[in-house]
């Protein structure tokens, strides 16, 4: 049992670690910016976050899908998939819309119209 909080525990410091990476190479000024132009700057970043279920012997909706993408609907997609015994999480980069070197699942190809229609 210990285990599984350790694993959990260390999936969600991997996932701001992502986050931490993902904003610092889209982050291109060196200046610090005060709230308003903070809020500007990120008035083209589109967010989405979906719940799914990808086992039919679990029940609810345990996993998840955040999608990171830019006014050209390029960024990262994270993925948790959660089953009873652990939880794995991916990261995969998107570009234009699509996966960049990567098949994305049919849940994540959902997540990025649902993120872009947004």
């Amino acid at each position: 049992m210990f285990i599984l909080y350790l694993f959990s525990i260390l999936n969600f410091i991997c996932f701001c670690y992502l986050i931490f990476l993902f904003y610092k190479k889209n982050n291109n000024s060196q200046k610090i910016l005060n709230p308003t132009e903070l809020n500007s700057g990120l008035s083209g970043l589109k967010v989405g976050l979906t719940r799914f279920n990808p086992f039919e012997d679990l029940g609810g909706d345990q996993s998840f899908i955040l999608c990171l993408l830019d006014q050209h609907n390029s960024g990262v997609i994270i993925t948790s998939v959660h089953n009873r015994e652990l939880t794995r999480v991916y990261a995969k980069p998107i570009k234009n819309g699509e996966g960049e070197n990567f098949t994305l699942s049919k849940d994540e190809k959902l997540a990025i119209l649902k993120t872009i229609k947004s």
